[in-house]
């Protein structure tokens, strides 16, 4: 689990610290405050720079991943991943993006710089000489010492005495670790997205927990939204194939079966908060050991449940040993996380709101208020304000 957090030259967040994490995080902040910055470093941080991960991130932003080679020549600012880096440029020196706990040597960074080509030459088995392409790298602070080989833009991911290299002009399909060991382990990590979870992954996440006790635990959750709550169930879609095409009946659908009922309802019929809370709830399963992160966390439940539905985040947490960081822009969502981190003392509960620093000497950089649980009983409307 993390104790604290350090984010340095990723987006917006040029130097970001927050002294102190808890088991359960909550992140509060206007618009573009930065608040889904944080879920997407700490979601790279878990995957140990994935390049196939900053792929999908730069992808999901409409941001170059991979050059385009007919509209070449490109400027610094339209080379794949540059704008992951503080001004949406990559740096001139060596300096790169970091994110990891405050005083660490296990701190992930992301750095710009080149590989160039040359030939080695070796020798076959029977005696003839052959050459063999290889790279080398060249660190920005030595690009004048290298001789007129054409340099090739690359990314290095070093986490500890682990490094990986990748050129930005092709895809990498299985990055390749060197150092003391293999990849460093990842950290499970599930993200809950702001947008609703198709349906076919949720029945692929129930299939998983199928005739354990933590079914039991994803039906009392549903019950939280409506008390007649009996049973679920994911059923293929027949509607969707046919006999010619059987392969589209994969798609699947959930019923619901209610107390007074004699045949099971959609899910979808019964509201935004059913679909929220069953998503939360079984993915969470999934992040055990790791990091669970949830952008937007008030999204489809009314304010009326988001206290239970706390409570709930705060006991699987403790239990499966899981760090949770939400983020929110509703004061109902930050009330009720309050009163849960009071009532829930086996699993601290941190509140941090995101803004820009009026320090003349901070130039507006993004910084962090740490409200922890000596001060959370303390916090009004006027100290979290995010509209």
């Amino acid at each position: 689990m993390l104790n604290s957090l350090k984010i340095k030259r990723f987006r917006a967040l040029e130097d970001f610290v927050v002294p102190k994490l808890g088991r359960v995080n909550l992140i509060v902040g206007k618009n573009n405050s930065g608040k889904s910055t944080v879920l997407e470093a700490l979601q790279i941080y878990a995957n140990n720079g994935d390049p196939r991960l900053l792929e999908t991130l730069a992808e999901s932003h409409g941001e170059p991943s991979r050059p385009d080679w007919e509209t070449m020549p490109q400027t610094i600012y339209d080379l794949p991943f540059a704008s992951f880096f503080t001004g949406r440029a990559f740096p001139e020196g060596d300096e790169g993006i970091e994110i990891g706990e405050v005083d660490s040597n296990q701190c992930l960074i992301i750095e710009h710089g080149y590989y160039v080509e040359w030939d080695e030459s070796l020798i076959d088995e029977a005696g003839e000489v052959f050459s063999r392409q290889r790279l080398k790298r060249i660190p920005k602070s030595e690009v004048e010492k290298a001789d007129e080989s054409p340099l090739i833009d690359a990314l290095f991911i070093k986490k500890g005495e682990r490094l990986l290299g990748f050129r930005i002009d092709e895809v990498i399909r299985q990055p390749r670790w060197r150092g003391v060991s293999n990849s460093p382990y990842d950290l499970p990590c599930v993200v809950i997205p702001t947008r609703f979870i198709s349906i076919n992954d949720l029945a692929n996440e129930w299939d998983k927990i199928t005739l354990t006790e933590k079914q039991e635990t994803v039906k009392e959750a549903l019950r939280l939204i409506d008390s007649k709550f009996v049973d679920i169930s994911f059923v293929r879609d027949e509607r969707e194939g046919s006999r010619r095409y059987p392969e589209r009946s994969l798609t699947r659908t959930a019923k619901v079966k209610l107390e007074g009922q004699p045949m099971p309802v959609p899910l979808g019929s019964m509201g935004d908060g059913m679909l929220r809370v069953l998503q939360i709830v079984l993915k969470v399963f999934s992040a055990q050991g790791g990091l669970l992160l949830i952008d937007e966390f008030e999204n489809g439940l009314h304010y009326s449940v988001q206290e239970r539905v706390w409570g709930l985040i705060f006991e699987l947490a403790e239990q499966l040993d899981i760090q949770v960081f939400a983020t929110t822009h509703s004061w109902d969502c930050i009330e009720s996380f309050i009163n849960t981190a009071i009532e829930y003392q086996n699993s601290e509960g941190v509140l941090f709101r995101m803004g820009r620093s009026a320090r003349i000497s901070d130039r507006g950089r993004v910084i962090a208020t740490v409200f922890d649980e000596e001060q959370i009983q303390n916090i009004t409307q006027t100290d979290v304000e995010v509209r």
